[in-house]
């Protein structure tokens, strides 16, 4: 997560401290992975002592990189008061570092007020809002259209903004048609497969399908920036490291990021909240796994796979649906090697055929997407 300086240096995010400020939402996600939502909120008081803590040990270089304080819920917009709270207590901190306040949003309850409010503070803060593709799409996926959502604000606000748009297997045949038609209509699109979903064989052959047709969009059309995934750096193939077959974690889970409930117990991630699985236990559970080794995350039966590389995981996922930080859902096995293999043949068709001169960002991606390419075309699961 970076974003410019006025020096043409870039600024990037070091650390990301998530508060989940409610267990409330007024939404019920068909993908939605809290299932023991409830009426809790966090206090000021508790967001205060917390945030003293993280203010006091961050020690981010003030020229290049920050903080991030995640606004998390449930849906965060319906302890809005607690958003100004905190906000308004930080600035009179003076920090002498870079932050920035991040909301993660279904975008329904940003009302006339919320969004001017936001609007003239729209430097320290950045939204993440859903925003699941089609009407069909979102409504299947969401439970509510696409006119309660004010796109056109967030991208008006934040012009660099991504909507992210997740995958559930109901709306995986239509994936092509929402991104085309939102990048149609200029929104930068975040896509990415539902976790934790129940994902069946032959579900592969439909996402290479709609990977395909994406694919060719952009190649018919060289004018519109790749999003994510079809601009993923396939980098660990061009890295040769003592432990090269395990690959880095995906994720910054229990070591760049953090999470906070909302009582100001500490975990690694959001996934791993008793909301998420009504397990009061875990932080017991979890006491003895060493987040900042990835050799220690992968079980024997994964460290052998030839796609282990590119084989994106979720711990909290993991522990909350097969008891186990290390068990990975093998349901999206073939999901992610489908993915690999398309994004990484598209990536070198698309480079080769570039009319301007590659930098150097883009020749790395091309020499990457070769390399992924020649290790996993004959690879089958």
């Amino acid at each position: 997560m970076e974003n410019s300086l006025s020096n043409n240096q870039t600024i990037k995010t070091t650390r990301v401290c998530t508060l989940m400020i409610t267990h409330s939402c007024n939404l019920n996600c068909l993908y939605c992975f809290e299932k023991h939502k409830s009426n809790k909120k966090m206090s000021f008081d508790t967001a205060r002592e917390i945030l003293k803590k993280e203010y006091a040990s961050y020690k981010g270089d003030p020229q290049r990189e920050r903080l991030a304080i995640e606004l998390f819920g449930g849906e965060p917009l319906t302890n809005f008061n607690l958003i100004k709270q905190i906000y308004e207590w930080t600035k009179e901190q003076n920090l002498p570092f870079n932050y920035i306040f991040q909301i993660t949003t279904n975008g329904t309850l940003l009302n006339d007020s919320i969004k001017e409010w936001l609007r003239q503070r729209k430097s320290d803060f950045r939204l993440v809002m859903s925003v699941d593709g089609t009407e069909a799409m979102q409504k299947g996926n969401r439970g509510c259209g696409l006119e309660k959502l004010p796109i056109a604000y967030v991208k008006e606000t934040w012009p660099n903004s991504y909507f992210k748009l997740t995958l559930s297997p109901e709306s995986l045949p239509h994936y092509a048609e929402g991104v085309i038609s939102l990048t149609e209509q200029g929104y930068k699109i975040a896509s990415s497969l539902a976790e934790g979903q129940q994902w069946k064989d032959g579900d592969e052959f439909i996402y290479e399908q709609e990977l395909e047709k994406i694919e060719n969009y952009y190649l018919s059309h060289p004018e519109k920036e790749l999003e994510h995934p079809f601009n993923f750096l396939f980098k660990e193939y061009l890295e040769q490291r003592l432990e090269n077959k395990i690959p880095y974690k995906n994720c910054g889970c229990g070591t760049t990021i953090v999470m906070y409930d909302t009582d100001g117990l500490l975990y690694p991630c959001h996934l791993f909240l008793p909301m998420v699985h009504g397990n009061n236990n875990v932080l017991n559970d979890i006491k003895d796994i060493d987040f900042f080794n990835p050799v220690a995350l992968i079980d024997e039966e994964c460290k052998n796979c030839p796609a282990l590389k590119i084989c994106k995981t979720c711990y909290g996922y993991n522990y909350a649906q097969r008891g186990n930080v290390c068990k990975r859902d093998k349901g999206m096995c073939k999901l992610r090697l489908t993915e690999a293999q398309s994004i990484s043949a598209f990536q070198i068709k698309y480079f080769t055929l570039k009319e301007s001169p590659l930098n150097d960002y883009e020749l790395l991606m091309l020499k990457a997407a070769i390399a992924c390419y020649k290790h996993l075309k004959d690879v089958h699961i």
